[in-house]
């Protein structure tokens, strides 16, 4: 099973409520899912920590006055919540104030325990004196969220009030234990800050990355549909444009040929669409091709052959050909069409004999004309290297050759076949 299979099937199978909770819409920029899931689990930790610790606050509560308790768990809670709440909001604006009012709380609880302690201490001064010490870097994991430098600033902070009441809650003073102990708090946190600022770290450089995958993707895109709009001018200009002027002659212009130039302006002009078909049928194709070469000579006879059948039933039903196919292998025979008219001979006879199979269109233009030396061709003709070769070559599953000698005529060979 691919990669992406599995993960899909694995995601599937996860309750709904925990993909709720921890996964996010996937067009969502990496940095703000980092975020948002980031915001969820320590929102869950802020809530969380009270309950675990009912056995400290139970046993610190005859050090402080009544009202502080509660109001500890209240400040503690009451940002989880908010915290959670938010996530489930589009974006991540609200995830800095909320960090702020956190990370307030927080410093707020401790110095409202210096107000509320009443001078006594543990009678075990190996137990905990203020519970929130327990939890004094959560409330800057929230601030590495979104600003790395307030963090470590708020971590210093809330460390170091956490331990100086605790402090006083079991010795009733500051003693030397007290640097170590922030020190150590410091330390052990930062581990986890470190973790969250990679985090973070990583969905920016994601998100970056991807947003310049996709602009060289659209500037690529569009460079290509520039060479692509380029090289549909310069054949027109050179099969259509340029063979109009050549086929003009004194006296009264050819109504066919007036034609054929009015219709060289209309596709110079024309702006490819979403709403220009993308394929051809069978009598669409045939017709193409006999209009096509009709506007070059109505001398030259078209002949239609079958191809293989598919089977003992002959071909799949509703066969159809792509129009850029059927463009360019119309415009190749035209050209090859212009050059016997052009260089074969006033008395040369020209046939085009045209296979269409369900996964193949060829045709073959066949002349009994002057003949030349396809290798002797000077570098600046065009028709054959540009308009015939280099236009199938460009092709999917398209190819051309021209067999030709002096004096036994031309064969120009134009083949595609469904990738």
């Amino acid at each position: 099973m691919p990669t992406t299979d599995l993960a899909t099937a694995e995601s599937r199978a996860r309750p709904a409520w925990v993909r709720r909770a921890f996964e996010s819409d996937s067009a969502e920029p990496d940095l703000d899912r980092v975020r948002r899931v980031g915001a969820r689990f320590l929102g869950l930790g802020f809530i969380g920590y009270p309950v675990v610790s009912v056995a400290a606050i139970l046993a610190s509560a005859p050090l402080t006055d009544a009202w502080w308790p509660p109001l500890s768990i209240l400040l503690s809670v009451g940002p989880g919540i908010l915290l959670i709440a938010a996530t489930f909001r589009p974006g991540t604006a609200w995830l800095t104030p909320l960090a702020l009012t956190s990370w307030v709380g927080y410093i707020l609880g401790l110095g409202l325990w210096f107000v509320a302690w009443n001078g006594s201490t543990l009678a075990d001064p190996g137990g905990t004196a203020q519970w929130m010490v327990a939890f004094c870097g959560m409330p800057s994991m929230v601030l590495m969220l979104v600003h790395p430098r307030l963090a470590v600033l708020g971590l210093v902070a809330s460390s170091t009030l956490a331990h100086l009441s605790q402090q006083l809650g079991r010795f009733g003073e500051v003693t030397s234990d007290a640097p170590v102990e922030i020190l150590w708090s410091l330390m052990f946190t930062g581990v986890f800050l470190a973790v969250v600022l990679v985090a973070t770290r990583t969905g920016r450089e994601l998100d970056e990355t991807r947003e310049e995958t996709y602009r060289t993707a659209a500037n690529v895109a569009a460079a290509s549909a520039r060479e692509v709009e380029k090289e549909r001018f310069d054949a027109i200009v050179h099969d259509r444009v340029i063979a109009s002027l050549l086929a003009v002659r004194p006296g009264r212009p050819d109504d066919r040929l007036a034609a054929q130039a009015a219709s060289a302006l209309e596709e110079l002009a024309r702006v490819p669409g979403p709403d220009d078909p993308v394929a051809a049928s069978e009598v669409e194709v045939i017709r193409r091709i006999r209009s096509a070469a009709a506007d070059v000579s109505e001398r030259f006879d078209v002949e239609v052959v079958d191809g293989d059948a598919d089977g003992d039933d002959g071909w799949p039903e509703a066969v159809s050909y792509p129009v850029e196919v059927l463009d360019a292998v119309v415009e190749a025979m035209s050209e090859a069409l212009r050059n016997v008219a052009g260089h074969a001979g006033d008395d040369a006879e020209c046939a085009v004999i045209v296979q269409l199979g369900p996964d193949s269109l060829s045709m073959a233009v066949v002349d009994n004309g002057v003949g030349f030396d396809p290798d002797a061709v000077a570098a600046g003709r065009l028709g054959i290297a540009v308009s015939i070769r280099g236009r199938l070559a460009r092709l999917p599953g398209g190819h051309a050759r021209v067999q030709s000698r002096a004096g036994r005529g031309t064969t120009v060979q134009i083949l595609w076949e469904r990738p």
